[in-house]
């Protein structure tokens, strides 16, 4: 449950932040979360985001 947790919160700073990095290049690591997030199914990005949403609501940070 903690890697998952690590990935999703990883993913989750990517996604609120992509509108502010269009300036630079991403780096290798954030570059392979893209990938891997495009990756997904349509239903399966839809609970990504679901379960992004539903972290950032209990999210104490």
């Amino acid at each position: 449950m903690a890697k998952s947790y690590g990935v999703a919160g990883v993913v989750a700073s990517f996604l609120t932040r992509r509108v502010s990095l269009r300036g630079r290049r991403l780096s290798s690591d954030e570059a392979e979360l893209l990938e891997h997030y495009r990756g997904l199914t349509e239903s399966d990005q839809v609970a990504m985001r679901y379960l992004i949403g539903a972290m950032k609501t209990v999210s104490r940070f």
